[in-house]
């Protein structure tokens, strides 16, 4: 009896302890017959589609009227293509709180094709995957409307293509000032923009009633005429991007800020990837190319390398151009490949070219003001110098300004490497600023150094900053004085023998006293 009543306690125990087990997610198909649903859109408003739960496709789908998906749902397109005909946005992913999966099962993974737009995200997250998804302009456009929300894009593989002729732009994010933030993961996958405007880029990151719109890029290839284009709404924290790996390629800008009013005070973070501005001839001719890897011309941060010298590495025409903004270089490499010039002749949009790896160059035009800091980092200009600062020309030659508009520079490290027969660093900053670094040529650099700084060729013929010289520390010591302090003398031969036979004598008469006390205590 006893037995059996421990095992009715032990069983109720077990049912008051384990919760009982939810209903296993499931796999719900669609497609013309023969299927649980006919459409998409039939099959999330049905109840037996529950959140978790995957909605597969099991042919080739036209959608004609947009699919707004609110529940928590995976869409596998197994394979197949869906095509929309007539519509803006072929989906609208529309959850506050609320993850979504658009991804595809196969190894020949399917297509989502629209002639307008392609993906619309109002609230929730959506994770992007294998898909290929093209369409003319925002293919996917990130702009959260409910109340308090968020919008979220995470790309972890696929394609996504934008094919228009006109400003397109592929992955576009549009926070506004009620909603929430919209933000945009990269860690794999291929975002394309075409060549076919000064506007368009393949991701365009905020605007200017922008509540807060971050992007991450952790991986993937991000190719255009532009890569990422950031608006401000002139608050610092509103428009953030920070780049750790993947790359950039781009005919005109890898990033660039927007030159309109009201949109500065954007924050570009760069710790690791590439990219890369190289002038293609063909798309120049269409468009215009300036083949700068940044182009900072608003007031705001810009960080290049973590504070352990790691980085990215930038490569363009001009490598980094700054107009106006705070930047620090900690680390990377950043190269110059373009043309030098004597004098920099101003343009419109700012992106003078210098063929410096760092460029700061000053106008009427622009006169918020810059700020560098350079703790580290290798830069090199093939044809140029390495830094320069200055101000712009016009094309007859006349000065676009009296006075340079940078408030501060300084230099503790980094690597200044110009062409053979050019200075390392040029500048018409009027204090002394720099303490610190490796620079190849040592032309200009008494003008700029501070009067504790001294340089010295290390073995490869490159001027070190210092404040004392490189050979010191090497230098034997030739001080050949008595020292203040008498030092013994080393024992001659015999002098020695007597000394090491006393000493030993002493040892054995201080072992025999002690063997005699311990038989006496014995």
């Amino acid at each position: 009896m006893g037995k059996k009543r421990n095992l009715i306690l032990a069983g109720l125990i077990s049912v008051l302890c384990f919760p009982a087990v939810a209903n296993a997610a499931t796999t719900k198909t669609v497609c013309a017959s023969d299927c649980d649903f006919t459409g998409i859109a039939e099959a999330i408003a049905s109840e037996d589609v529950a959140a978790g739960d995957t909605i597969k496709l099991n042919e080739n789908l036209t959608v004609n009227a947009t699919i707004t998906v609110d529940k928590s749902v995976t869409i596998d397109l197994n394979g197949h293509d869906i095509t929309g005909e007539g519509v803006q946005y072929v989906f609208n992913f529309n959850a506050k709180d609320t993850e979504f999966t658009l991804t595809d099962s196969t190894d020949e993974a399917g297509t989502i094709a629209n002639a307008q737009r392609g993906i619309l995200v109002t609230a929730g997250e959506l994770t992007f995957d294998k898909v290929t998804l093209t369409s003319e302009d925002r293919t996917i456009q990130i702009n959260p409307v409910t109340d308090g929300g968020a919008a979220k894009v995470i790309v972890e593989g696929g394609v996504i293509e934008s094919t228009g002729t006109n400003a397109t732009r592929t992955i576009m994010l549009w926070g506004n000032n009620v909603a929430g933030e919209a933000s945009l993961v990269v860690n794999g996958g291929e975002i394309i923009a075409p060549i076919s405007s000064d506007n368009s880029a393949a991701i365009n990151l905020g605007s200017a009633n922008a509540a807060g719109n971050t992007v991450e890029i952790n991986g993937g290839k991000i190719t255009g005429h532009n890569g990422v284009r950031l608006y401000g709404n002139g608050e610092k924290g509103m428009t953030v991007l920070t780049m750790n790996g993947g790359s950039i390629s781009a005919v005109n800008a890898g990033i660039l800020q927007s030159a309109a009013e009201g949109t500065e005070n954007t924050e570009i973070y760069l710790y690791g990837g590439s990219i890369t501005a190289k002038d293609d001839a063909e798309a120049s001719g269409l468009v215009g190319g300036d083949a700068v890897a940044i182009h900072h011309t608003q007031t705001g941060i810009l960080v290049i390398g973590k504070e352990d010298g790691t980085g990215p590495t930038l490569t363009g025409e001009t490598a980094v151009a700054v107009k106006e903004g705070d930047v620090t270089v900690n680390g990377g490499t950043i190269i110059a490949t373009g043309e030098y010039r004597d004098q920099v002749i101003a343009r419109e949009d700012g992106t003078e070219d210098s063929g410096a790896a760092i460029s700061i160059t000053s106008s009427n035009e622009y006169t918020a003001g810059v700020t560098l800091k350079i703790t580290g980092g290798n830069l090199t200009s093939q044809n140029g110098n390495a830094l320069f600062e200055g101000i712009t020309y016009t094309a007859d030659g006349e000065p676009t300004t009296e006075k340079s508009y940078v408030t501060s520079m300084e230099v503790t490290g980094g690597t200044f490497t110009s062409a053979e027969d050019k200075a390392s660093v040029v500048a018409t900053y009027a204090e002394p600023f720099i303490t610190g670094g490796t620079y190849s040529s040592q032309e200009n650099l008494d003008e700029y150094t501070k009067d504790e700084i001294i340089f010295s060729q290390d073995e490869n013929g490159n001027f070190v900053a210092g404040t004392e010289n490189l050979g010191d520390s090497n230098t034997p010591n030739d001080d050949t004085t008595t020292p203040s302090e008498d030092v013994p003398a080393v024992p001659q031969t015999f002098d020695a023998l007597g000394m090491y036979a006393g000493i030993g004598a002493i040892s054995i008469a201080a072992i025999a006293g002690a063997v005699i006390y311990l038989k006496r205590r014995a």
